[in-house]
């Protein structure tokens, strides 16, 4: 008799069915809804490359004191991009740069404890995870600079001054001017 996966793993011991015949296992519908509820979660975050519908929850996963209002800036060429600040909770701030589609195309921070980039970095935070630790294998850097092409990340500091930025090249507003990311 075939047996689930979560059953598999609940029920490894027994060499009976976690049920009779026929029937669906009674945790199954817990387990998908919870598998549902973390994918929904992750997905719905205005990270690098994500949508700035969800700026509010981004503010909310940093514990941000406040989020700024939006603030429109013209580039050289023309199109405008919104500059979403939030005050972190041990002082310091964290932008969101937003294009006229509402997609993030880039994030930097300033603060004297670093921010949780998983939150504004998103999907990649993996890609900081691997530069991190290539140069762990050399040193220990007080200065991070990754570029995979299309993602890249600068960031510096020490105890009580991190600061940094991360932007999709891709995604880059044309006349952006990589001065804005300054924190």
């Amino acid at each position: 008799m075939a047996k689930c996966l979560t059953c598999l793993c609940l029920h490894n011991a027994s060499n009976r069915p976690p049920t009779r015949p026929g029937k669906i296992p009674m945790h199954l519908p817990r387990s998908a809804a919870a598998l549902a509820l973390v994918l929904v979660a992750g997905a719905a975050r205005a990270a690098l490359g994500g949508h700035a519908t969800e700026l509010a929850g981004d503010a909310t996963r940093l514990h941000a004191r406040a989020l700024s209002a939006q603030v429109q800036v013209r580039t050289a060429s023309g199109p405008a991009f919104t500059r979403h600040q939030m005050t972190l909770p041990a002082g310091g701030h964290a932008v969101e740069f937003v294009d006229t589609g509402g997609n993030v195309f880039a994030v930097s921070w300033a603060a004297p404890l670093m921010p949780d980039l998983s939150v504004l970095l998103g999907s990649y935070k993996a890609s900081l995870d691997a530069a991190q630790q290539a140069l762990r294998a050399v040193r220990s850097p007080r200065l991070l600079r990754a570029d995979t092409g299309d993602w890249v990340l600068v960031s510096s500091g020490h105890l009580r001054a991190y600061q940094g930025y991360s932007y999709l090249r891709s995604r880059l507003p044309a006349g952006f001017d990589l001065n804005e990311l300054a924190p």
